[in-house]
């Protein structure tokens, strides 16, 4: 028992530090978007993020089985660490690249609803995480999540808007909807004006 009050211990620290390096992230990035100064304070309570902790089974057929399927983030910013193992792919220009595993680095990924802030500056990259065929995979995640009646709506002045305005509490239904329905995250291209 002993042991899980000290990782229980060391998992709210890891929390309180990604949600402060979340927090300060994202005001420098939407700071040249326009956005009020206030506003990731206002709507990004500590209470609203999450931690999730993954564990990858080591897999004989890694090269047809995923760990974690082909999406994207569906909050602000990810904030993830993982170890040595590797497997985190990004899909950039048409084909997936892997990501070296840096156990001392953290990766951040940008999510739907910043892509959608920044009316498409940003963007919100599609991500996997391919099985290893002996070896067991570990990451931490943090998810920089608003309160679930946060208005996202693009803070551009300058272009017409991409996306319409949407609650976090609606996109959060729609992907559910979409998932039940469709059997994947149909994400941003829901609310297109």
């Amino acid at each position: 028992m002993n042991n899980t009050r000290v990782l229980g211990r060391q998992l709210k620290a890891h929390g309180k530090r990604a949600f402060h390096l979340a927090e300060s992230l994202a005001e420098i990035l939407a700071q040249p978007l326009g956005l009020e100064s206030t506003y990731i304070k206002d709507h990004f309570p500590p209470e609203t993020s999450f931690l999730r902790l993954n564990r990858y089974a080591p897999c004989p057929f890694s090269s047809q089985v995923f760990g974690f399927f082909p999406h994207t983030d569906s909050d602000l910013l990810t904030i993830v660490h993982q170890d040595q193992v590797g497997g985190l792919e990004l899909f950039k220009d048409g084909r997936w690249v892997g990501i070296k595993p840096n156990s001392k680095a953290l990766v951040v990924n940008v999510g739907d609803l910043f892509e959608a802030l920044s009316n498409g500056v940003y963007k919100s990259i599609k991500h996997r995480v391919r099985a290893n065929e002996k070896v067991e995979r570990f990451s931490v995640a943090f998810f920089f999540c608003p309160t679930m009646d946060t208005v996202i709506q693009s803070c551009s002045t300058t272009e017409p808007a991409v996306y319409k305005s949407f609650t976090f509490q609606e996109y959060k239904e729609q992907m559910q909807k979409d998932v039940h329905e469709l059997g994947d995250k149909v994400g941003l291209s829901r609310f297109f004006l």
